[in-house]
């Protein structure tokens, strides 16, 4: 009826240092799951003391941010892409210039290069003029019907547009 257990079954059971497998398996799993925990609990305290140190860095900010428009006004095919290329993303302590618009203007002919102001507080654009060798005093105030870009001024480059002054490697050419 009962069977008397061979040897070859107790070493199943019991290794050959006296423990059983189970409770080996069991201290290598409580191991490993300590390990996991000291290994989370330092990356949290390492967290904590880069958050809790609070790095932080001085990023000089500029004065003014135009968001410039900048149309086409005399023909020639690409031009207004070509300078938004070159004035993409100009930074310095006075102003940064953000080129969210491209197009065409109305008028085809346009003889003078110009620069409207599309907020009431004109003093960037005419910081703007300056840069570019433009007239401050010729910088005109229109605001834009459903104005969804933000833009606070036009550049409308006219036939005269080599004679602007645009930003080079070293800043303004």
């Amino acid at each position: 009826m009962f069977k008397k257990r061979s040897s070859r079954d107790d070493k199943s059971a019991v290794s050959k240092r006296g423990g059983s497998r189970r409770s080996r398996a069991g201290r290598f799993l409580e191991v490993g799951i300590v390990a996991a925990f000291l290994l989370v609990m330092l990356y949290v305290a390492s967290v904590f003391v880069r958050v809790s140190s609070g790095y932080s860095e001085t990023v000089e900010s500029p004065d003014h941010v135009v968001r410039l428009q900048i149309l086409n006004g005399c023909g020639v095919v690409g031009l207004a892409a070509r300078v938004a290329d070159k004035m993409a993303d100009y930074r310095d302590s006075d102003m940064e210039i953000k080129v969210v618009d491209t197009d065409n203007f109305k008028i085809r002919k346009v003889a003078r290069t110009f620069l409207i102001s599309r907020r009431e507080d004109r003093y960037p654009a005419e910081m703007l003029a300056v840069k570019l060798g433009l007239d401050p005093q010729e910088v005109v105030f229109k605001s834009l019907v459903n104005n969804h870009s933000q833009v606070s001024a036009t550049l409308v480059l006219g036939e005269d547009f080599e004679t602007i002054k645009l930003p080079g490697k070293s800043g303004w050419e």
